[in-house]
């Protein structure tokens, strides 16, 4: 079962269980996209359902790009379960190899998760900016939660480069996840002062 099948009570007991996954990842995931859902809900209470309401028509599109990353931070909660528990078997061989593979892929996936929180946390700049008064607090509290996740994220990523014995693959890695916080704090000073500018 995906995590987008099961209920918000189901999720957080498998969280809360013996079980490995799922685990930090996953959670940080569902967190970036319920991020993603609030700015989504700014835009569509801005726009109105048919896109006509009184605000710029860069809301209507930045809600189809919101909603495309709320489904992709999903997909990415599963996919991060199965790097977890793929490197848990991995570990459990004498293949140098398959851990390896293994472990690239568990940094991947999380740099995957943070890009795509990124890309949320920036649209919630235009939705604090451009969105109706009245719901900027829902953007801000989208926005805060896509820059946890994306830190979180992060933090799986830099941790996990410290059992990768590839120096380039570990400088590109450190590399894009300190570009990738650089670029979160920008938005999320923005979001801030949107949110100063109109409260």
């Amino acid at each position: 079962m995906t995590v987008a099948d099961q209920s918000i009570g189901e999720f957080l007991e498998n969280v809360a269980s013996q079980q490995v996954t799922p685990s930090g990842g996953t959670v940080a995931a569902v967190g970036g996209a319920m991020g993603a859902a609030l700015c989504e809900m700014v835009c569509l209470h801005t726009v109105g359902p048919d896109g006509e309401g009184n605000a710029s028509t860069e809301l209507v599109d930045i809600r189809e790009t919101l909603g495309d990353r709320r489904n992709r931070l999903l997909e990415l909660a599963d996919e991060d379960a199965s790097a977890v528990d793929d490197v848990q078997t991995a570990f459990e061989t004498d293949d140098v190899s398959r851990r390896r593979t293994a472990m690239k892929r568990s940094t991947e996936v999380p740099l995957s998760m943070a890009e795509t929180c990124l890309d949320v946390l920036e649209s919630a700049v235009t939705v604090t900016e451009k969105g109706t008064s009245v719901a900027i607090p829902d953007a801000v509290t989208g926005a805060l939660l896509a820059e946890g996740a994306l830190r979180a994220a992060v933090s799986t990523v830099r941790a996990n480069i410290g059992m990768i014995d590839e120096a380039e693959f570990v400088a590109e890695m450190e590399q894009r996840s300190d570009e990738l916080v650089v670029d979160a704090d920008e938005a999320m000073a923005a979001v801030v002062a949107n949110f100063d500018n109109r409260t």
